[in-house]
């Protein structure tokens, strides 16, 4: 079953489901739609749990994290349910790796915590972000207790931007998790644990930064080489993390850095779900991959095939998000053309509602000049804002 949900739906996922005739969940968000009559075959609440109460590995995919409450609510003994109440709550989560990262140092604080914590105690550089996140909500990068102090009086004005525009299940800013920064690179992955534990890994990103400030997720890099470098080590990795939990069945996006020294250390596991805002699409462009298909048949890409038949292109999905400092409703129009200039090669341009949303679009594009990749990290959306 997949359960639609906002912020985003895209065409492709529709088109993958009405193809295949796949089960939709029949709630508020497929109501909303305006789906062509006779176009999706749904399933109510009531028969939706009967049938998932008897399996013991629920098989449910969600295009966003808003589906959460749906599977813990109606699901609350299932394994599904237990594998996101580990996965989304990143205290929870960091308890769960202490036997495989017993060095890994964290904390986890409350809010009202976070201001009476003394800056001075505190064991820079680290990172800050609420337990239950979702798109960098948050998330602070702090190198010494000046910034400490300036992030506290931040989160204050994030903290009610975020609890207006996400469930708690998303985004709970009530809770947070201080933690040491891991250095290195930083990658997600796009996999699914399937019917036997086994994991299937379907992309691989590279997550680039601007500087060692920036937490945006501006853009995303996938290539012949990431894969080819990371498929077999990400594998191993995610197999070792599944059975310390007998994960099946089960859709995620994972974020992890890679320290120079090569160790894999994970940032977190996103549940039900592949790369957010339907930006794992982009795989069908570069491996020729409907990400759908394959977790839903329980299909395995055969990348030595894939692999063999790619050349030295650059795939990529970005993000031109709204500008923190600029009030949404004070944005009359946001240039999509004179922004995409900057694009060598636009694959897809997928405009969204900047008045509810923090995001003007997402590109997906590809390039054979890695200089691209940091102009578009050097890109300033205000520029483009009427």
């Amino acid at each position: 079953m997949f359960i639609l949900e906002k912020p985003y739906v895209s065409e492709a996922l529709i088109d993958s489901i009405v193809q295949h005739d796949w089960v939709v969940l029949d709630n508020e968000a497929v109501q909303s739609a305006n789906m062509e009559e006779g176009a999706l075959r749904y399933w109510d609440t009531q028969s939706a749990k009967d049938y998932y109460l008897k399996q013991e590995y629920p098989l449910i995919y969600s295009n966003a994290e808003n589906a959460i409450s749906w599977v813990l609510d109606n699901l609350p003994q299932s394994n599904l349910s237990s594998y996101i109440k580990l996965f989304k709550d990143k205290i929870a989560f960091r308890e769960f790796l202490k036997k495989l990262y017993p060095d890994f140092l964290f904390k986890a604080a409350d809010f009202n915590e976070l201001k009476s914590i003394n800056p001075n105690t505190v064991k820079y550089p680290v990172v800050l972000k609420p337990s239950v996140g979702f798109l960098s909500c948050g998330v602070h990068n702090i190198y010494n207790k000046e910034e400490w102090t300036d992030t506290i009086d931040k989160l204050q004005k994030e903290i009610v931007a975020a609890d207006n525009l996400y469930p708690k299940s998303v985004v709970d800013s009530s809770k947070f998790v201080i933690e040491e920064m891991i250095q290195g690179e930083e990658y997600a992955i796009d996999a699914y644990y399937d019917r036997n534990g086994e994991a299937v890994i379907l992309n691989i990103f590279h997550h680039p930064f601007l500087d060692k400030n920036d937490v945006r997720d501006r853009i995303y890099v996938m290539s012949a080489e990431i894969m080819i470098k990371y498929l077999a080590k990400f594998s191993i990795f995610l197999n070792q993390m599944g059975e310390a939990k007998n994960i099946r069945n089960f859709p995620m996006h994972v974020e992890v850095r890679v320290t120079p020294e090569g160790k894999i250390i994970p940032i977190e596991v996103n549940p039900m779900r592949f790369a957010g805002w339907c930006t794992t699409d982009i795989g069908e462009y570069a491996w020729g991959i409907n990400v759908y298909d394959y977790f839903q048949n329980q299909k395995r890409p055969d990348w030595n095939e894939i692999l063999s038949n790619t050349d030295k292109t650059i795939y990529y999905f970005s993000m031109a998000e709204v500008p923190s400092d600029i009030p949404q409703h004070k944005i009359n129009e946001f240039n999509y053309w004179g922004f995409l200039a900057n694009y060598s090669n636009v694959l897809e341009l997928r405009k969204i509602d900047f008045k509810t949303y923090p995001l003007f679009a997402v590109i997906f594009g590809s390039t054979q000049n890695e200089n691209e990749i940091r102009h578009i990290l050097e890109l300033k959306t205000e520029d483009y804002i009427k």
